[in-house]
């Protein structure tokens, strides 16, 4: 899984939500001035591997650790919602590691990224969109390598870049 992703997550997470937690109906909602998670955790204690992430719950925070955990795991639907209740985050957990499409979306509405883990190699599809709508970067990451194309603005142009296995390649400009 693309570590340096989780590792904002766990910061933002950690920096950001003060220990305000509300359990009902086997959820879990953490408030902070700016915005609200709401998740379920597990009690379950799943065989670890060393290489994978594991993200979990403990007195008011989350937290993302590689190899094991020390609190409930998050297991089901994780959304996280802005303070005008603005949907920032989708995805779902299943034993403390992310599985499926989990989407972010921009505040006015627009979906921000897509990603999503492929079951047969374990590469993460990913696609990203401007704040306009726009695809910006589309292609797959495996082992920390990007391989696809995205989008920069240079001037009046766009320049199309294209990675392969995280080496950049040869690039292509269109005018706007």
């Amino acid at each position: 899984m693309k570590r340096p992703y989780l590792l904002f997550i766990l910061l933002c997470c950690q920096c950001s939500f003060v220990a305000n937690a509300q359990y009902y109906d086997g959820r879990v909602r953490v408030d902070s001035a700016d915005r609200s998670i709401l998740f379920q955790v597990t009690e379950a204690h799943p065989q670890l591997h060393s290489r994978h992430f594991y993200t979990w719950f403990k007195s008011g925070h989350i937290y993302t650790t590689e190899g094991s955990f020390y609190g409930k795991l998050l297991h089901g639907d994780y959304k996280v919602v802005d303070k005008e209740r603005h949907l920032l985050e989708e995805g779902r957990f299943r034993m403390g590691e992310r599985k499926g499409l989990w989407r972010t979306w921009y505040e006015n509405g627009f979906l921000k990224t897509r990603t999503q883990k492929r079951f047969w190699d374990g590469a993460l599809a990913i696609k990203e969109y401007s704040a306009a709508g726009s695809l910006t970067k589309r292609g797959f990451e495996k082992d920390g390598r990007f391989t696809g194309w995205q989008t920069e603005p240079v001037k009046d142009s766009i320049l199309v870049v294209h990675y392969k296995k995280g080496m950049r390649q040869p690039t292509q400009s269109s005018k706007k």
